[in-house]
């Protein structure tokens, strides 16, 4: 299922490129993969809480966060990402891949684009499963972006 969602930023495009490259760059526990690892987490803690309110989410997994860029595309720069769970669940959860992609929006923002396509491993899900899939898919990147347009704006 293909999920795109874009903010727009109150920062100059130039600051946050320069973030931006940061925020990639930066130590595990600062930066872009620690912002993918807890947007991933907290939409799969939600796909796999029990039925009973307060429970504690009944599986828990690591999650393989790759990245590379940021890249020179035209007038923008684009990062690459890619979600996968690791560990017992492998295999079992959906991939993500996408492109996050920052524009200048006239002299003093920025827009944040993520196109993504997350990837079920699990073909035969009925439709209702599928639907919910997609919005939790979608309330990640929403997660993620705002995350990001956060670390762009300081």
């Amino acid at each position: 299922m293909f999920v795109t969602r874009e903010l727009v930023v109150d920062a100059e495009f130039g600051a946050a490129r320069a973030r931006l490259k940061q925020i990639v760059r930066a130590a595990d526990g600062d930066g872009l993969a620690r912002m993918s690892r807890a947007a991933y987490e907290e939409a799969l803690a939600h796909l796999t809480r029990d039925d009973a309110p307060g429970d504690a989410p009944v599986v828990s997994t690591l999650v393989d966060v790759r990245m590379m860029g940021p890249m020179k595309r035209d007038d923008t720069r684009a990062v690459w990402l890619r979600w996968e769970a690791a560990g017992e669940a492998s295999g079992m959860l959906p991939t993500l891949d996408a492109d996050m992609v920052l524009a200048a929006e006239g002299q003093d923002k920025t827009r944040v684009t993520l196109n993504g396509y997350y990837e079920s491993p699990l073909d035969d899900l009925p439709d209702s499963e599928r639907s919910l899939l997609h919005h939790l898919a979608s309330a990640t990147i929403r997660t993620l972006l705002h995350g990001v347009a956060d670390a762009l704006a300081r």
